[in-house]
């Protein structure tokens, strides 16, 4: 085993408990708010409800392999995390219930579902969006503030500049009409300005909370990889991660993969690709390049890299 693998596990098992503890804080910080009493409540369970059915689905239709399964307390932690975590931002970013959150939902599932490499989290067009959801409840959320139960008001043109009370009613048309109880405002009503900055705040740090946990369990799994290899000759441990790059672990498949399986995959994986190798080195010495005269241009270069392959 390599001299320098311990400490590298240390620092990504430490780093996937601080990453847990952030996203913990961000959830707590999204799901309470400041009533005008002074104090802080709840913002109720039915949007959290949503938040994690939706965070579900997105691992019920992502693709393939992309989940990883747990496998020890620490993998345990980051699994549960990154679903809650996923939970409490959907959930803190969703508008008033009817239309807009099914809409929403429907969104959000297709977006976190297909982005970012497997088992890497949400992507940064999924975070932008989220963003975004996040902006249109702040706006719903002031306008409720202000008692004004309405995305927005549009006023009718000609009708709106009549002077007539008994017009009122048709002066405008109030477009997304919401009620309190939608919006979850406690009975003593809402304090703006202190709740929107505890929820912007909690919203980005489950963001941070979630990349950080996603880098640190990939490096995590990477060291656990490496480990496998290391059990090998020094030399042959060398080899081996010359012929299965680290860049490719996550692509090839190691990650997540129980011990016994991980190395048999790993043996597999290095027969291939040294068979592989050889059959290319093969057909090179068959078709006698080191004859071949070089044309230039495209085939000249493909040529001449061939040739200097051969003569290593």
């Amino acid at each position: 085993m390599s001299a320098d693998l311990a400490p590298r596990k240390s620092v990504a098992a430490r780093q996937i408990a601080a990453s847990c503890a952030l996203v913990a804080l961000g959830a707590l910080l999204t799901s309470v708010q400041l009533d005008g009493n002074g104090e802080w409540v709840g913002t109720g369970y039915a949007s959290l409800g949503v938040g994690l059915v939706t965070a579900l689905l997105t691992l019920v239709f992502a693709p393939r392999g992309q989940l990883d399964l747990p496998r020890d307390p620490l993998t345990a932690l980051s699994a549960v995390s990154h679903l809650l975590g996923l939970a409490f931002l959907v959930a803190g970013v969703l508008a008033p219930g009817g239309a807009w959150m099914f809409f929403e939902v429907l969104l959000l599932i297709a977006l976190l579902a297909r982005s970012g490499e497997r088992g890497a989290g949400p992507s940064r067009g999924a975070f932008l969006a989220l963003a975004a959801m996040l902006l249109l409840r702040l706006w719903i959320t002031y306008q409720g503030s202000q008692h004004r139960w309405q995305l927005m008001s549009v006023d009718v043109p000609v009708l709106s500049s009549l002077p007539f009370e008994f017009l009122a009613p048709l002066q405008s048309i109030s477009l997304g009409a919401f009620t309190p109880h939608e919006l979850g405002f406690p009975p003593a009503g809402l304090e703006f300005a202190p709740t929107v900055a505890v929820w912007s705040l909690g919203f980005a740090l489950l963001v941070l909370g979630l990349a950080w946990r996603a880098r640190a369990a990939s490096e995590h799994e990477n060291d656990r990889v490496h480990e496998a290899i290391w059990e090998l000759q020094p030399n042959v441990a060398r080899l081996v991660e010359r012929v299965l790059p680290e860049s490719e672990w996550r692509e090839l498949g190691l990650h997540a993969l129980s011990e016994r399986a991980l190395r048999k995959r790993i043996e597999a994986l290095v027969v291939e690709r040294i068979a592989a190798r050889r059959d290319f080195e093969r057909a090179v010495r068959a078709a006698n390049l080191l004859a071949t005269t070089n044309t230039g241009g495209y085939g000249g270069e493909i040529q001449q890299a061939l040739l200097e392959r051969n003569q290593e």
